[in-house]
């Protein structure tokens, strides 16, 4: 009889209407939002840091990181702790939801109306029992990007 594998846990949120997700063994805590320090000259998708129990920890707008339009008028309220490359980094949301198990090895593809953005930081559509689940690739959200690097023509 062959080992059937666990699910993969999925934290789910709400982003601009839409429900997304990562795998719940990046998360380390959800958080409200409170005490948000604005970054001067920082990318317009950071949102800025806060004080995360003694640890200086960048909040970034997944709104604005992955060019949602807003649609209604109430402001981001929780912040996702994730893990990233051994650094811990927040993640502005609309509203925390559920922890879901989910086959992330059965990933649809994106809809093709989708953002260049989106699709760059997006793994997949999961099918739920409750609705569509946008799957978040937390490493490539969080790579930090040189602005594409300049040939210097040097050797």
């Amino acid at each position: 009889m062959p080992l059937q594998e666990e699910p993969t846990l999925v934290s789910t949120f709400y982003i601009g209407g839409t429900l997304m997700g990562v795998n719940a063994m990046n998360v380390q805590e959800v958080v409200q939002l409170h005490n948000l320090t604005p970054v001067h000259h920082a990318s317009d998708y950071i949102a800025g840091i806060i004080n995360l129990r003694g640890q200086i920890v960048t909040v970034v707008d997944l709104q604005r990181r992955l060019e949602i339009d807003q649609l209604d008028t109430r402001s981001a309220r929780d912040i996702f702790i994730v893990s990233s490359h051994g650094e811990n980094i927040g993640l502005l949301v609309d509203e925390a939801s559920d922890v879901i198990p989910a086959d992330m090895d059965n990933l649809a593809p994106l809809p093709a109306n989708m953002s260049l953005t989106q699709q760059k930081f997006l793994k997949g559509i999961c099918q739920s029992e409750i609705r569509p689940i946008a799957i978040l690739d937390v490493n490539s959200l969080l790579s930090v990007e040189e602005d594409e690097p300049a040939s210097s023509g040097r050797r």
